[in-house]
């Protein structure tokens, strides 16, 4: 879990609903990307997490200038949304955009549900980031 999970609370829904989300998100990168960026939303990485989010931000503020780029900015609000509420506001309005306007770059088909393509790729989530129905039930 993350420090967002555990410091929001597991009962809080649109907690759930942007870890959900997140997941989704994650799944479709690239397997080294994804396992990266898995261990780098862990709670024992702030230290590093911090430092790589800040850095992105800026870089994606100065994606005028060549080599950055804007794909860091949102990268880099998603990595510090685990350890900032402003931030994870953000982040939840961007995935919610996202599933509105382009469920698509989720990795949503058009005949499924949200929930029906969560359950698709459980099994590429490391275990200790699944938001299942049991946590759903404690909602």
């Amino acid at each position: 879990m993350t420090d967002a999970w555990t410091s929001a609370g597991a009962t809080h829904p649109t907690e759930l609903l942007r870890q959900r989300r997140m997941a989704l998100l994650l799944v479709r990168l690239p397997d080294k990307t994804r396992v990266w960026l898995f261990w780098l939303r862990e709670p024992g990485q702030k230290w590093l997490r911090l430092p790589a989010g800040s850095l992105l931000v800026a870089g994606g503020l100065l994606s005028f200038l060549p080599v950055l780029g804007l794909w860091m900015l949102p990268l880099g609000v998603a990595l510090l949304a685990e350890d900032f509420v402003l931030c994870r506001k953000v982040c939840a309005h961007m995935l919610d955009w996202m599933i509105r306007r382009k469920p698509h770059w989720l990795g949503i088909e058009p005949d499924e549900t949200e929930e029906d393509a969560y359950l698709r790729i459980l099994p590429h989530i490391p275990p200790h980031h699944r938001m299942g129905r049991r946590e759903q039930a404690d909602t």
